[in-house]
């Protein structure tokens, strides 16, 4: 009995943590697609590129290095591209075009490309024990409940993770955002002048709408699966 007790704890943890890993993960994988670029870039308040590129130019290289994030190509794919010398910055005398991005930026963009990789596995590996784990409770009710407090749970620590995020981020965007950086990369390998490819496609007002998207996305589905857990706890609650 007692082993019966500790994996249903277990359980429980679980879905406590793997909630809010699965909730963002879901809302990364959302924001990281040529949709989300496309609304943002032609929102009439989103800075334009005092370096050259047009809404037009973000539109088509902004999903390239997006798309190398899911794709199975090895970075020199995007070492291949190159701009047109009336888009380059800084280009060279005599030169017809310039490379999309520099070595730093393409060192950046392997970089990215791992840790998203790594995030999208682990969450995908989460999801898979998650869905095991609800079928296996169709033959337990109290396995059943141990998932339904667990979820619940989860959603709660995520809107609460939310929030507390919401005011660190209110009260200095710049150190969160650095914060964040400084988690994920080694240092001085995120920085890059305001001339080059990756900023002019992605400036911070992007990250800062991306930000606030995903915060939306998440607290309002945990929300949601909050309310549809309470209406199928009151529909499956014996009746006296």
């Amino acid at each position: 009995m007692t082993d019966r007790r500790f994996l249903l704890f277990i359980v429980r943890f679980y879905f406590a943590l793997a909630v809010p890993f699965l909730l963002a993960s879901a809302g990364a994988r959302l924001l990281l697609s040529e949709q989300f670029l496309q609304l943002a870039y032609q929102r009439p308040s989103f800075p334009s590129d005092i370096y050259g590129f047009t809404l037009e130019d973000r539109l088509l290289y902004g999903p390239i290095a997006i798309g190398y994030l899911f794709d199975g190509d090895p970075i020199e794919s995007l070492a291949a591209l190159r701009l047109p010398g009336d888009r380059c910055w800084n280009i060279e005398a005599g030169a017809a075009d310039c490379a999309l991005f520099s070595n730093r930026e393409l060192r950046h963009m392997a970089d990215v490309k791992q840790i998203t990789k790594t995030i999208f596995a682990l969450a995908a590996v989460l999801l898979a024990i998650g869905a095991a784990l609800v079928l296996a409770s169709r033959y337990s009710a109290r396995l059943q409940s141990d998932i339904r407090l667990g979820l619940r749970r989860g959603c709660l620590l995520t809107m609460f993770s939310l929030l507390c995020l919401a005011v660190l981020s209110a009260a200095s965007w710049d150190r969160a955002f650095e914060i964040f950086h400084e988690l994920f990369f080694a240092e001085g390998t995120w920085r890059f002048p305001f001339s080059d490819s990756l900023i002019r496609l992605y400036p911070e007002q992007l990250f800062v709408e991306a930000a606030f998207a995903l915060a939306a996305f998440t607290f309002v589905l945990a929300g949601l699966i909050l309310m549809l857990l309470a209406i199928s706890e009151r529909r499956f609650r014996p009746r006296v």
